[in-house]
């Protein structure tokens, strides 16, 4: 019992590790240039946290974040393009909240729609890039096709993401020391046929 306890609480000081590294390497980047690299990294120091691959080759979560970032640090690009995509959103779902008239009902979907669009593109073009180590052209490509034809998990994402957004206002601390490995997790747990599946990418 004892044994189990002590596994437990070392699982969660490493799970708390990556949370913190997550948001280090996120803030090197202004968030703009590092968006897609972290999230990658956070997808792959987890798998390699629950495989036990830091304990079988010795190695922290510090020197596995800093092995990885290094390797998808050539997504600036991508990163700047979807940071822009959610500035512009953001942007515009401010300025028709302001408006009054019932009539702009209809386009606050609108945005809401592209913006949990967007929001699972970048997830499953991620988890393309950092696990299947495609290119981001194709990895965009079969994210926004991954969408339609993994509607359980697609709608597993939303509900984490909606779940992320409420602990925002209900308890920031517990946001940034939980928000990213939970996500991470939930990001594995919900994608872990489409992780793990061989031959074709798309389910």
């Amino acid at each position: 019992m004892n044994s189990k306890i002590m596994i437990f609480f070392q699982f969660m000081y490493k799970y708390f590790q990556t949370s913190f590294f997550f948001w280090i390497y996120l803030c090197r980047g202004l968030f703009i240039y590092s968006l897609v690299p972290a999230l990658c990294t956070l997808f792959l120091v987890l798998k390699d946290i629950n495989a036990g691959v830091d304990d079988e080759k010795n190695v922290t979560v510090k020197q596995l974040f800093k092995k990885y970032y290094t390797q998808h640090k050539n997504s600036r690009l991508m990163s700047f393009i979807y940071m822009l995509i959610f500035i512009l959103i953001y942007t515009s779902l401010y300025f028709i909240n302001k408006e009054s008239n019932e009539g702009y009902l209809i386009l606050i979907i609108v945005f809401i729609y592209i913006l949990f669009m967007t929001l699972l593109m970048l997830i499953y073009s991620t988890v393309f890039i950092a696990f299947k180590e495609m290119d981001k052209k194709n990895g965009n490509f079969l994210a926004f096709l991954s969408i339609f034809k993994n509607p359980v998990a697609s709608v597993a994402l939303i509900v984490i993401l909606i779940l992320l957004n409420m602990s925002i206002n209900f308890n920031f601390a517990f946001f940034l020391a939980f928000g990213p490995f939970l996500f991470g997790l939930g990001v594995i747990f919900s994608l872990y046929k489409l992780i793990n599946e061989s031959g074709s990418f798309v389910a």
